[in-house]
């Protein structure tokens, strides 16, 4: 109970420091350029908590969702009046130059990246491993082992698309695939060749290829106290790279190792830190389990959206990619539909939060710095309610010298607000029904069909 609990908190925490880091760049630069503030709050709706200092209201509102800052220069008849705060008289307010209503806005895109690139350095400290497309196993019936993909193969790009890690090797096979028959090009050793083969269909949850998995890098997690893993030496991060004199693959194919020695002396090699360490375990049958053990779990990430590997501008590189990405997809004939239809809403960004905790801390602070990129990039988007529409408008001023009228201005940002609410609403129902499958509770029982008379015999 106690590790939910604190799960939670940090859930929510993290990602309260995620939307404060943005809303306080806000706050911090149009305090600086002198204009007025009405509100600084963290979180959306009816406030569960507030505060007047200095003719600001600070607050932290019931739903977790994001937050605002209510600038009225800014913003003169726009979303503070969706809140219910208009309180100064906006003709009395004293005109602002364009170029400081720009720096206003930039500001929060802008500390979401310094933010991002403090968590990054964090990261790269930890030295994980990378995560890069690599098969960990093929089954010998299937299409793609006939067509000549095999273990410790590597996918490089799908479609011709670059792909850098097995999630990246997902998007592009789901984008990509017409008829579901993709093209992969394949790294083996030094070689590099094509593979033309059909992927799964979407539909079924599995985006890449029948009988194929991902190579899960064999980073150890636990190591049982009093076992042979802990008598050899092994420590929890240990990247095993050789077991018995064979290159490791991946976990599944550790394990498979370890069941080929029971009771038998070998050697193992591991990558601690920098440092590669040769050890000696022996494997010991459990006649309960029917099967060899050394006493460690699987540790380490697995395929993450997020990169937990390379300096922090490489860090920072892949997430802004990743959101390009879906950007262009989204704007691309043929891709468009599937591209919306993998978009997650609050819950699926707090269940990703969820996820990332249970597997450590770095992998979670991997994961803020992910939304912290998508975060600036998104904001940065020319739609009037966002940060990017008002550097727009803001320009528009200032080459023009003709402001927008605030009728205008207030009408675009509370039409684009209304449409932004709604799709994280409808985001958020299909992210619970993918989860729970709600929608069967709506939907009418089949028509029972008539039933034909049988003949006597």
């Amino acid at each position: 109970m106690l590790e939910i609990l604190y799960i939670v908190f940090m859930m929510i925490f993290l990602f309260g420091i995620t939307i404060f880091v943005h809303e306080w760049g806000h706050f911090i630069v149009a305090k600086k350029c002198g204009l007025v503030i009405e509100t600084f709050s963290i979180g959306m709706g009816p406030a569960i908590w507030s505060k007047e200092i200095d003719g600001i209201v600070y607050k932290i509102g019931a739903f977790p969702i994001g937050g605002y800052v209510s600038l009225p220069q800014l913003d003169p008849e726009g979303m503070e009046k969706m809140q219910g705060e208009n309180e100064n008289d906006r003709k009395q307010l004293p005109d602002i130059s364009p170029w400081k209503k720009i720096a206003v806005a930039v500001a929060g895109p802008f500390c979401n990246i310094v933010f991002a690139l403090v968590l990054a350095v964090l990261v790269a400290t930890a030295n994980e491993p990378a995560n890069i497309a690599l098969i960990g196993s093929v089954d010998t019936n299937s299409v793609a082992y006939a067509e000549g993909l095999r273990p410790a193969d590597q996918i490089v790009a799908v479609n011709g698309n670059p792909v850098k890690s097995w999630y990246d090797a997902q998007v592009e096979t789901l984008l990509g695939g017409k008829d579901h028959i993709i093209t992969l090009t394949v790294l083996t050793g030094t070689e590099t060749r094509d593979i033309q083969i059909q992927a799964n269909d979407p539909k079924d949850g599995d985006y890449l290829l029948e009988g194929v998995s991902e190579a899960i890098p064999c980073v150890l997690g636990r190591v049982t106290p009093g076992s042979p893993a802990a008598e050899a030496g092994v420590e929890p991060d240990d990247i095993v790279k050789e077991f018995a004199g064979t290159r490791v693959v991946d976990w599944a194919h550790f394990t498979e190792l370890v069941q080929q020695h029971p009771d038998q002396t070998v050697s193992m090699k591991v990558l601690r830190g920098e440092e590669l360490v040769t050890l000696t375990v022996t494997p010991k049958y459990d006649e309960g389990m029917d099967r060899a053990l050394i006493g460690v779990s699987l540790g380490g990430s697995g395929a993450m959206p997020w990169s937990l590997s390379g300096s922090p501008i490489e860090q920072i590189k892949s997430d802004a990619s990743s959101i390009f990405r879906l950007l262009k997809a989204l704007t691309t004939k043929g891709e468009a539909k599937q591209a919306a239809g993998g978009l997650g809403g609050p819950v699926a960004i707090f269940t990703m939060i969820w996820f990332a905790l249970k597997l450590g801390i770095i992998n979670a602070l991997g994961l803020i710095r992910f939304i912290n990129i998508n975060l600036a990039v998104l904001n940065l988007l020319p739609l009037p309610v966002l940060d990017g529409g008002h550097v727009c408008f803001a320009l528009w001023e200032g080459i023009t010298k003709r402001k927008i009228h605030p009728k205008v201005v207030g009408t675009l940002v509370n039409v684009f607000a209304i449409l932004l609410i709604t799709a994280m609403l409808f985001l958020s129902w299909r992210d619970v029904d993918r989860n729970w499958n709600l929608s069967r509770f709506f939907k009418k029982a089949p028509a029972e069909q008539p039933v034909e008379p049988q003949n006597a015999e």
